[in-house]
């Protein structure tokens, strides 16, 4: 395979993950807010925080301040908008649609047709509806629908690809990008709600994001028939809980199965173990929000190194979309 093609169908994989993960944290944030106390200083800035982004830097492009509460209905809107259905933001839904069009129709050859149906279907979809403003419901109608479309490609992809190269790329970069977003959601937006301390932390079940995930029910089997579930929060559980798909263990797992076939996979998988080492080394019940907080940004450093490791030191961000 083309070091180019190996290039795009890796970003496939990613960009199709961020969609998903993007529509799902939309949602769960609303879950989170209307849930939370109204003195609560978590607020709607916090997503873009979770993207990476300064986001009194964006904010300030649209001419306001996040920590006014006057307006509150603006920032809300103006995070949505930069969220979903800006074309100027790399963040955006938009964005990330547009870009996963531009690496499927780049390796063409190499993708089912059922596929590349899915997708147009999927990209359509989004540049039709995302492009006005919506209502808190009809918001979270089209983020449930986004996230339904993207689950329909990957059946197909699942149901249809060959294995080989090109789908362990595709569902490396998959799981890979999940667990990127996972940690991220983790770090930004539970610890915040939690008080910074060396002590034990207090149990915390984080049932609007569990929801978002569609972990609810697995995760209240998990704390019932698990020995040591007791202990154990929704950190934990999104944390190192294997059997859990949107769990990081679990993505780290996958991301070692489709390495396996690929060229200088002991590479790969030295990166990988040293990932899965970091979430082993001790009981995760055990940490306090500090201790927690330094073993995301640990994680989030390896995968970084593995990204790295995987398409080269000159190959760390996205493409720029060609006229």
């Amino acid at each position: 395979m083309l070091a180019r093609s190996v290039e795009n169908i890796f970003w496939l994989g990613r960009y199709l993950e961020r969609l998903d993960d993007t529509a799902r944290l939309v949602n769960a944030t609303s879950h989170l807010l209307i849930d939370s106390h109204k003195d609560t200083e978590f607020g709607w800035p916090v997503l873009l925080d979770v993207m990476g982004l300064d986001s009194a830097q964006v904010l300030a492009g649209y001419g306001l301040q996040p920590q006014n509460p006057a307006q509150l209905a603006q920032i809300e809107q103006a995070v949505m908008s930069y969220l979903t259905s800006s074309s100027d933001s790399p963040v955006s839904i938009r964005t990330a649609c547009s870009q996963l069009k531009y690496n499927a129709r780049t390796i063409r050859q190499l993708l089912p047709r059922d596929m590349w149906e899915e997708l147009n279907k999927l990209d359509s979809f989004v540049q039709q509806h995302c492009l006005k403003p919506a209502s808190r419901q009809q918001r979270y109608q089209l983020m449930t629908e986004i996230s339904r479309r993207c689950q329909m490609v990957i059946g197909t992809v699942d149901s249809v690809m060959l294995r080989g190269d090109a789908f362990d790329l595709f569902t490396l970069g998959r799981h890979l990008e999940r667990a990127d977003m996972v940690t991220r959601i983790m770090d930004v937006m539970v610890l915040q709600t939690l008080q910074p301390t060396q002590l034990k932390r207090p149990r915390f079940r984080w049932i609007s994001i569990l929801n978002a995930l569609g972990g609810v029910e697995s995760y209240h089997y998990y704390l019932a028939n698990n020995a040591t579930g007791a202990d154990a929060d929704a950190i934990d559980y999104l944390l190192s809980y294997a059997d859990f798909p949107r769990s990081v263990s679990y993505c780290f797992n996958r991301v070692a199965a489709s390495a396996k076939g690929l060229p200088d996979s002991p590479v790969i998988l030295q990166h990988v173990h040293q990932l899965q080492h970091l979430l082993s080394r001790q009981p995760l019940t055990d940490l306090s929000t500090v201790q927690l907080h330094e073993l995301i940004d640990q994680i989030q450093a390896g995968i970084i190194n593995l990204h790295q490791v995987l398409l080269g030191a000159n190959v760390t961000e996205p493409q720029q979309l060609t006229a």
